[in-house]
C-alpha cells in the first residue's frame, strides 16, 4: 500500500439505500419482460438453436418433439467443453474409488438423504419431501420469520458439493437421485413469480440467487454425467438456472445482496452463452456492477453496511464478476479492478495485531487476513504491504502507518506498532451502517500482547428471539447505558449512513492519538429492539441523553477513554467492558477492576474516581455477561460495569491499561484540578487533567470536553498543576510526559497556539 488510504474512485454515498438507476432499471425491464417459463415452448424459445451443436435439439423442437429436444440438449452439454467451470463433468474420475461408506463425509451424506438438516443452533427431520418454505418461527406482528437458519441454508444448497464428491467417490446412484429430487422439486413446487414477493425463502432475493453463485454451478457438473439425471430433470434445473437469473433482474435487493444478485446474473450468462438472453445477462450485470460500486462504497474504500465481516462479500462479489469472466473466456471488466483493489486498503487500516478483523456488527468471526491476501493472484498487483500480510510477516513491509482512521466509516485504529504484541484499540464512531449493524456506537475493540483483551460479544442469530435482540443491543457492546436502555439509532434512517466524511475528528502523533464521537438518537428497552415485525423501537424510544466518548492512547503504553453524559434528571449510566469467555474478571477495589492471571496478558480498568464496579456472567433478567460462540450458540463471558446513579450530568475518565503477562498493577491517576485565566474552578464535565503513574513515569494529560473538534484552537486557556509543573495552554488535548523526578521527557498537543510547562513555552 504505497499511502495510507486509498480513496475509491465512486460518488457521494446516499445516507438511505440507493434505488436502481434509471439505465440500470430500464435496462431489466428491456431483457426480462417475465420471468416465468410455464411450457416446454416457452423454454426452448429461450435458447438460441441456431448456434452450432444445437441442430439436434433445433430439428427437434421444430417437429413438436420436445422428449426428444431434451434428450438432444442434455447430450449437448455433455459434448460442450466450453465455457469451463471450477469443477467440470469431464473430469469425473473413469472408476469409483471405493464405497461411500469409506468417504469421511458419508455420514453427513446419509442426513441429508434423510432430509435431517441443521444450521443455527436449529435441526429439522423432513421425511420423506423437504418442504421449501418451513417457518415455524413466528414473529409479534404473526408473519413468520423467514430467518430460519435451516431453510435459508437449504435452499442455498451447499450441501450438494457434500453428494457430489460422495457421488464422485463412490459412483453410488443413491446421491445422483437425491439431488434430482430436491433440484427439481424446488424448481417445480415454486412457481417463479414476476416480483419480489415477501415470506418465502425459495425467493428471498438472496436466497434465490446464491444457488447461481456455484452450488448449482458445482452440482450441475457432478450429476450431469449420471441416468439419474434425466433429459427431463435437466431441463427442469436449467429452467431453475433462467428464472432465478430472471428473478435476480427485475427483484434488485441492497448492499452486498444486490452484488450477490449480480454475480448470479453474470454466471448463468457466461455459463449458458446458448442463452438468447446471455449477452445481456452479462452487460446488464456489467452496467448493474458498475453502479453498485459508486452506490455501496464510502469514498474511504468501506462498504457502506460498515460491518468488517460482510465488506468481504461486497469484495469478493465485485471480484467474482471478474474472475468469471477469466475464467469463462469472456473479457474481464477491468475498470473495476480499481474498485476491487481499493476494497482491499481498509483491512490493514483496520487489522488487529493477529490479522484478524474487529468483530463490529454482524462479523461472524475475526477472520484470518492472511489467508484474504495469500488468496490474490501473485503479481496482481505487487504491493509489498499484500505480500506482508499474506506471509505473515515474513516477507514484504507492513504498512508505512500505524495509527489511522476512516473518516467515512468512523473507524479509528490505535496501534502501537505491527507486531502481534503491539498495542491495538479500534473505536467506531461512525454512522450505524446500511445493513447488518449493532447498536454499538463508541464500541470499541482491544488487543495487546497477543491477546484480545476487551471484546464485541459478536452475532448470534438472524432469527428473532431474546438474544438475537440482547446481541444486537448495546448491552452486548463497551458502551454506556442509560438506565439499561440501549441506543437505538435503527429507528431513525438518517443514522445509517452518511453523506460527508467526519472532520476535526482525528489527530495521531508520536506522542497520543485522538478521536471522538457523539451519540445524540433515541434510546429504547432492550426487547422491543428488532425491525422485523417491529420498528426498531422506534414507538417506545426517547430522545433521553446524549453520549459524546473521547478514546485518547497515550503511546504506547494506554488508553484514556472520557465518557460524558447528558440527561434531564435522575439516572443510572453503567459503562461497560467485556471480555473472553475464558478470562475471570474480578474487582479490584472502588476505583479498578480487569484480569489478574499470572501467566497470560491482563487489563486493568482504572476510574479516576470512586465508581463502584460489578462482574456480571451469564445473567438472564436483563441478559448480560454473554458472549455468541457460534450461530445460534452462546456462553456466559465476564462483562465488568462501572454504575454510577446521579443528576443531569455522569462523566467517567477510564485509564485501559494493558499488561503483559506477570506485570504488576503499578499505575495511580488523579485528577487535577483546572482554572481559567481569571482563577475559576473548571468542572470535571468539561474538562478533564489527569495525573497518571507508572513505570514510564508521570502522565499529565488534558481534555478540553468543551470543544468537539479536535483543533482548531479554541482560545480558551486553562491553567492547571503545582508550581514546579504548572501548565497553561489553551489545547484541545495535551499529552506531557514526565519523569518520577519531574524532568519533562515529550510532550504534544492538538488544537492549541499556546503551551507551557513550568513556565517553559514549548
Amino acid at each position: 500500500m504505497r499511502a495510507m488510504l486509498v480513496l475509491m474512485p465512486v460518488l457521494l454515498a446516499h445516507a438511505a439505500l440507493a434505488a436502481q438507476p434509471p439505465e440500470v432499471r430500464e435496462m431489466a425491464h428491456r431483457i426480462v419482460p417475465e420471468v416465468a417459463i410455464d411450457s416446454d415452448e416457452e423454454f426452448f424459445a429461450a435458447w438460441d438453436l441456431d448456434r452450432p451443436g444445437l441442430e439436434a435439439v433445433q430439428a427437434a423442437v421444430e417437429a413438436g418433439d420436445y422428449p426428444a429436444a431434451k434428450v438432444a440438449l442434455k447430450q449437448y452439454f455433455l459434448d460442450r467443453r466450453e465455457p469451463v467451470w471450477k469443477r467440470n463433468h469431464w473430469e469425473m474420475p473413469a472408476e469409483p474409488r471405493g464405497e461411500a461408506t469409506a468417504h469421511s463425509a458419508y455420514a453427513a451424506g446419509e442426513k441429508i438423504l434423510a432430509h435431517q438438516f441443521e444450521g443455527g443452533g436449529f435441526e429439522v427431520d423432513f421425511g420423506d419431501r423437504i418442504d421449501w418454505n418451513y417457518f415455524p418461527k413466528i414473529l409479534p406482528n404473526g408473519k413468520p420469520d423467514t430467518e430460519y437458519p435451516v431453510i435459508h441454508s437449504i435452499n442455498r444448497f451447499g450441501h450438494l458439493k457434500t453428494l457430489g464428491a460422495l457421488y464422485w467417490y463412490s459412483r453410488d446412484e443413491r446421491y445422483a437421485r437425491e439431488f434430482v429430487y430436491e433440484v427439481t422439486d424446488h424448481v417445480q413446487s415454486n412457481p417463479a413469480p414476476e416480483g419480489y414477493i415477501r415470506f418465502t425463502s425459495v425467493w428471498s432475493r438472496l436466497t434465490a440467487c446464491v444457488p447461481l453463485l456455484g452450488s448449482w454451478l458445482d452440482a450441475w457438473n457432478y450429476f450431469l454425467p449420471s441416468e439419474s439425471f434425466a433429459p427431463d430433470d435437466v431441463a427442469i434445473m436449467l429452467k431453475g438456472f433462467i428464472q432465478k437469473a430472471r428473478y435476480a433482474v427485475v427483484a434488485p435487493d441492497g448492499v452486498n445482496r444486490y452484488m450477490a444478485q449480480i454475480v448470479a446474473i453474470y454466471n448463468v450468462g457466461a455459463y449458458f452463452p446458448e442463452l438468447k438472453q446471455a449477452a445481456d445477462f452479462r452487460d446488464f450485470a456489467v452496467l448493474a456492477m458498475r453502479h453498485a460500486v459508486r452506490d455501496e462504497f464510502y469514498p474511504d474504500g468501506f462498504s457502506r453496511e460498515l460491518c468488517p465481516g460482510y465488506h468481504g462479500g461486497s469484495r469478493s462479489h465485485i471480484n467474482s464478476i471478474i474472475a468469471s469472466a477469466r475464467l469463462m473466456g469472456y473479457e474481464p471488466p477491468l475498470d473495476l479492478e480499481d474498485t476491487v483493489r481499493a476494497s482491499y486498503e481498509i483491512y490493514p487500516a483496520i487489522m488487529t495485531p493477529l490479522m484478524g478483523l474487529p468483530q463490529f456488527g454482524d462479523t461472524w468471526g475475526t477472520g484470518d487476513l492472511q489467508r484474504v491476501f495469500a488468496a490474490i493472484e501473485p503479481g496482481r498487483w505487487d504491493d509489498p504491504v499484500h505480500d506482508w500480510i499474506a506471509s505473515g510477516g515474513g516477507e514484504g513491509s507492513p504498512p508505512a502507518f500505524t495509527s489511522t482512521r476512516l473518516p467515512w466509516a468512523g473507524y479509528y485504529a490505535m496501534r502501537s506498532g505491527w507486531d502481534r504484541d503491539a498495542r491495538y484499540l479500534c473505536f467506531d464512531a461512525g454512522p450505524l451502517g446500511a445493513g447488518h449493524w449493532h447498536e454499538d456506537f463508541g464500541n470499541f475493540e482491544m488487543y495487546a500482547f497477543g491477546e484480545r483483551l476487551i471484546s464485541d460479544m459478536a452475532v448470534h442469530s438472524y432469527t428473532l428471539d431474546d438474544m438475537h435482540k440482547y446481541f444486537y443491543s448495546s448491552l452486548a457492546h463497551n458502551v454506556v447505558l442509560v438506565d439499561g436502555l440501549t441506543q437505538t439509532r435503527a429507528a431513525e434512517g438518517q443514522y445509517r449512513g452518511t453523506d460527508a466524511a467526519r472532520k476535526a475528528d482525528w489527530h495521531s502523533d508520536e506522542v497520543f492519538d485522538l478521536a471522538w464521537g457523539r451519540y445524540d438518537a433515541l434510546w429504547a428497552p432492550w426487547e422491543t429492539y428488532h425491525g422485523r415485525g417491529g420498528d426498531w423501537g422506534k414507538s417506545v424510544g426517547q430522545r433521553l441523553a446524549t453520549h459524546r466518548r473521547d478514546i485518547c492512547f497515550v503511546r504506547d503504553d494506554y488508553w484514556i477513554i472520557s465518557d460524558r453524559l447528558e440527561a434531564p434528571g435522575e439516572h443510572t449510566f453503567s459503562q461497560l467492558f467485556h471480555l473472553r469467555p475464558d478470562r475471570e474478571a474480578q474487582v479490584f477495589d472502588a476505583r479498578s477492576a480487569g484480569t489478574a492471571a499470572a501467566d497470560r496478558p491482563n487489563v486493568v480498568l482504572l476510574q479516576a474516581d470512586e465508581t463502584p464496579a460489578t462482574v456480571i456472567l451469564g445473567r438472564e433478567d436483563p441478559p448480560q455477561g454473554w458472549v455468541a460462540t457460534d450461530h445460534g450458540h452462546f456462553a456466559p463471558a465476564p462483562c465488568i460495569s462501572f454504575d454510577v446513579t446521579t443528576t443531569d450530568r455522569a462523566w467517567y475518565d477510564t485509564i485501559v491499561l494493558p499488561l503483559p503477562a506477570g506485570a504488576a498493577r503499578a499505575v495511580t491517576v488523579e485528577r487535577i484540578p483546572v482554572t481559567d485565566v481569571e482563577g475559576a474552578l473548571l468542572p470535571v464535565a468539561e474538562v478533564c487533567a489527569l495525573r497518571i503513574s507508572g513505570p514510564w513515569g508521570v502522565d499529565i494529560y488534558l481534555n478540553d470536553l468543551r470543544q468537539a473538534e479536535v483543533g482548531p484552537p479554541n482560545g480558551m486557556l486553562k491553567r492547571f498543576g503545582e508550581r514546579t509543573r504548572a501548565v497553561e495552554t489553551d489545547a484541545r488535548a495535551a499529552v506531557i510526559r514526565l519523569t518520577a523526578e519531574g524532568e519533562l521527557l515529550r510532550a504534544s498537543a492538538v488544537g492549541a497556539s499556546t503551551l507551557t510547562v513550568a513556565g517553559e513555552a514549548l
